[in-house]
């Protein structure tokens, strides 16, 4: 059988499925606080930092603890071009990544929305995704369908999205007259490169964009490692499969002398079939490395697909 290679992209900055806005997204998870606790005025001030330095696209949600107060807070101080921003609804706010309050339910979904914009300072949402489409439940996809568009005909938002990895029962309802984009994780990064075999196929044949999130494969690719390695999978999302792979990149990087974070996200700005890269920091100084391994760019082609060919063996 052969396995599907992701494509080299050697312009990394350059995304077709998006009229503005650039191709990296800074997520805001934990710079609002879901992963542990921030300093507002920190996070405030990496969020412009992230301006400065180019970035004009922001993903945050209502369950992302304090991030879309944060998000609104930079957005008033910036004076810069209006960046494009995206945010959830169906999962309500928590103060850390593992409260889960879900409420599909029409009402939620409205509310959710304006109390986002008014967070946020904005008229109107570039990208509102359908929040863990895993627990939507099916009986309502298509009430939440019409309500989501519905947005759209009122000029709330300018596209709709799937915010998650989606069931097998609800990828039939993943086409172009329902959805603009779904945001994955876990599934396209420097070790596990599942997507290109199950769910890409059928986005790009659907004409729908794709924001690969989770760059670090929660930080499996990042300073986690050890941690993931000494516990074992979680058996919910990191498989011992992902664990080898990672530590078959960790030790290419320490050949190449470049951090394994560093050379996990420019292998991920290196994949052409995703069209935006989802980045996150928790502080600055996590901003700067992210934003200066950015700049660095695509790897070379070479190292790319060494680090594929780690990944599929």
């Amino acid at each position: 059988m052969t396995i599907k290679r992701p494509t080299y992209k050697a312009n990394h900055k350059t995304t077709i499925a998006f009229s503005y806005g650039g191709r990296i997204v800074c997520g805001t998870s934990g710079l609002g606080g879901v992963w542990g606790a921030t300093d507002p005025e920190e996070s405030v001030q990496t969020i412009l930092y992230a301006l400065e330095n180019g970035i004009r696209a922001f993903d945050t949600a209502p369950s992302y603890a304090n991030a879309e107060l944060y998000l609104g807070m930079a957005l008033r101080e910036w004076k810069g071009e209006r960046p494009f921003i995206s945010t959830k609804a169906g999962r309500k706010k928590g103060a850390t990544a593992f409260d889960f309050t879900l409420d599909y339910s029409s009402s939620s979904l409205e509310q959710s929305l304006h109390q986002s914009l008014k967070m946020l300072g904005l008229e109107y949402i570039d990208l509102l995704f359908l929040h863990e489409p895993q627990l939507v439940p099916l009986a309502e996809i298509e009430r939440i369908i019409q309500c989501l568009q519905g947005f759209k005909v009122q000029g709330l938002v300018k596209s709709i999205g799937i915010g998650g990895n989606p069931t097998p029962e609800i990828l039939p309802f993943i086409k172009k007259e329902n959805f603009d984009v779904v945001s994955g994780f876990l599934k396209l990064d420097a070790c596990n490169l599942s997507a290109l075999e199950t769910e890409l196929p059928t986005f790009k044949s659907e004409g729908i964009a794709y924001y690969a999130a989770s760059s670090l494969h929660f930080s499996l690719l990042g300073n986690r490692l050890d941690t993931y390695i000494a516990d074992g999978p979680d058996g919910t999302w990191i498989t011992q499969r992902d664990i080898d792979n990672a530590q078959k990149v960790k030790e290419l990087a320490a050949c190449h002398h470049i951090a394994l974070s560093s050379l996990a996200q420019r292998y991920l700005f290196s994949i052409e079939e995703a069209d935006r890269v989802v980045v996150g920091a928790r502080n600055a100084i996590q901003m700067q490395h992210t934003i200066q391994d950015w700049k660095e760019g695509a790897l070379q082609e070479q190292l790319f697909e060494t680090i594929t060919d780690l990944i599929i063996s």
